[in-house]
């Protein structure tokens, strides 16, 4: 255990200090509200419920409805160019508006505008298919290239500052000028040099080069079963396992807004794994798929100990918190339970993929129920009744697993208490 120790912790530190991993982070999720509409937005409009379909079309709801799609879903990489950029320069002293309206900027200087028609009836527009789920990864490049520039020259003081005196919006108004033409000038240079290849555009060379061999990465379930490995084994250590899932996390959300995408289209989802999918299947309960060994604590436990901890951590587990369980159990160095913790998971993971490969449990749509939804409701909303009653079934299967494991801990517990009670 002190060997795996020397190795993984010094990994998990590294991602959960690591400003871009946690910015890239902290800045797509920050996006959640706006998918969540964009959600909203695609179930109302694709409803398969023909007098409806007719209804929304005849009074013009589908164009409210499509609307909502595209200002969301259709335009996450908008959204994230911005949130990005102020998540990693909000862990600075420096102003992370600036620096959020300036990766606007350069991520508008490298998408390539259209133009339609000719003469005065020429119109010139932003082409939805970069400002979406195929845009992330350059707004990821351009949001954190940004900050950077924002960064060193406000350090070495290569900004504008105001007289003392001066309102402090006015003063932070001239603070991104000279950043702003430096971001400026080096995303027109790359947009130049892009034009120059045979890609056309920085878009078409950050996703052909980096965005597809990711995406092939972070969609492979091998891919999925060793970031949950890995996740485990850092709760087990006593390490918080949400650093390593961070890494592949941008990937798995960035498939979740291609499915989104897709299916507010009609057409059909592209990607099976997927951060909501994966969360929907592989954890019940939290880490560890503890929600099992919640049950069995409630159901069979004899001692004192495990009877008072069942009443603390069943809330908890129902809405996949599980660092009570983890902590309080302890799950956490407990080598009893060591398989069934780190590796529980991974199995989920495998059977929930036979079983969408097979065409048993739905390809989800990218919609995700928020932080906090009860374990079945949360299946329901990701993957309808299918998701949920794979969720119903793999809480079966997870006290199944833990059961054995527990009846020895809880032997164990009453014996203690025994002793402590004769001595």
């Amino acid at each position: 255990m002190e060997k795996l120790e020397k190795i993984l912790s010094p990994m998990a530190n590294y991602l959960n200090n690591n400003k871009v991993i946690q910015a890239i982070s902290k800045g797509i999720m920050s996006t959640m509200a706006a998918l969540m509409v964009g959600a909203a937005g695609s179930i109302l409009l694709n409803l398969p419920i023909d007098a409806y379909q007719s209804f929304i079309t005849s009074c013009g709801l589908n164009n409210v409805f499509n609307t909502l799609v595209n200002v969301t879903t259709n335009m996450l990489a908008l959204y994230t160019a911005f949130t990005i950029a102020y998540a990693y320069t909000a862990q600075t002293k420096h102003d992370p508006l600036v620096a959020g309206l300036l990766s606007l900027l350069g991520f508008f200087i490298v998408t390539p505008m259209v133009t339609t028609g000719e003469g005065y009836a020429a119109v010139t527009n932003l082409p939805l298919s970069w400002l979406g789920a195929k845009g992330i990864f350059v707004s990821m490049f351009v949001a954190i290239i940004t900050s950077l520039i924002f960064i060193k020259l406000s350090d070495k003081g290569l900004i504008i500052k105001m007289p003392e005196g001066v309102p402090e919006f006015v003063s932070k108004s001239f603070t991104g000028i000279i950043p702003g033409l430096v971001v400026g000038a080096v995303f027109s240079t790359l947009s130049f040099l892009a034009a120059q290849t045979s890609y056309g555009d920085v878009h078409n060379v950050v996703y052909t080069l980096i965005g597809q061999p990711l995406n092939g990465i972070g969609n492979s379930v091998w891919t999925g079963c060793l970031i949950y490995t890995l996740s485990g084994l850092c709760w087990f250590l006593g390490i918080h396992g949400i650093a390593v899932v961070s890494a592949i996390m941008p990937i798995w959300m960035a498939a979740d807004a291609a499915n989104l995408a897709a299916t507010s289209a009609g057409q059909v989802a592209p990607n099976i794994i997927t951060y909501q999918w994966i969360n929907a299947v592989s954890s019940p309960g939290g880490a560890g798929a503890t929600i099992g060994l919640v049950i069995c604590i409630l159901l069979f436990a004899k001692s004192k100990r495990y009877k008072t901890f069942g009443k603390v951590a069943t809330i908890p587990s129902i809405v996949n918190i599980n660092e009570p369980v983890v902590f309080g159990m302890p799950c956490m160095l407990n080598t009893l339970l060591f398989v069934p913790f780190v590796f529980l998971p991974v199995v989920l993971i495998l059977i929930a993929y036979f079983l969408t490969t097979a065409g048993i449990l739905p390809v989800v749509s990218g919609i995700g129920a928020p932080s906090g939804t009860p374990l079945i409701l949360s299946g329901f909303i990701c993957g309808g009744w299918q998701m949920a009653t794979f969720q119903i079934c793999a809480t079966i299967v997870s006290t199944l697993v833990y059961f054995p494991f527990f009846k020895i801990l809880d032997k164990q517990a009453c014996q203690e208490e025994q002793t402590e009670g004769n001595v």
